[in-house]
């Protein structure tokens, strides 16, 4: 089954057709900022299987494992919509909010929990891990 999604403002779009590699949930301090809210949920899949339609711009910056991670927003409208990492060059990380339909998303495990910030409630049958 084919997913869609774009931004706010509809000047980038895409199409993936596959499912998803993983799902995650992460409260890490770059994810919150960047949402502006308690974590970012994203969907992993290979970047042969999605095609995007439009420019993006984006900000890199290093992890606390020392890979670069590229995150990818709208220039127009600001929305957040897909990250890369360096150390995994062919896997694209799409904001799953950026989904036309993302009832199909379930986290599989939850990330930089050790950062979440105590009103941000998770499901704790889910794997959880302090840090990445």
């Amino acid at each position: 089954m084919t997913k869609t999604g774009h931004c706010h403002c509809a000047n980038v779009s895409y199409e993936v057709s596959a499912e998803p590699i993983r799902m995650a949930q992460c409260h890490c301090e770059a994810c919150r900022r960047t949402t502006g809210t308690g974590h970012l949920v994203q969907a992993f899949f290979n970047s042969t299987d999605v095609k995007i339609k439009g420019k993006t711009s984006n900000h890199k910056s290093t992890s606390d494992s020392g890979n670069i991670r590229t995150r990818h927003f709208c220039p127009n409208c600001g929305s957040r919509l897909f990250s890369f990492n360096s150390k995994m060059p062919d896997i694209i990380g799409i904001a799953v909010g950026s989904f036309d339909d993302s009832a199909w998303f379930k986290p599989e495990v939850i990330l930089y929990n050790s950062e979440r910030p105590a009103w941000d409630i998770i499901d704790e049958t889910i794997e959880i891990h302090e840090l990445m």
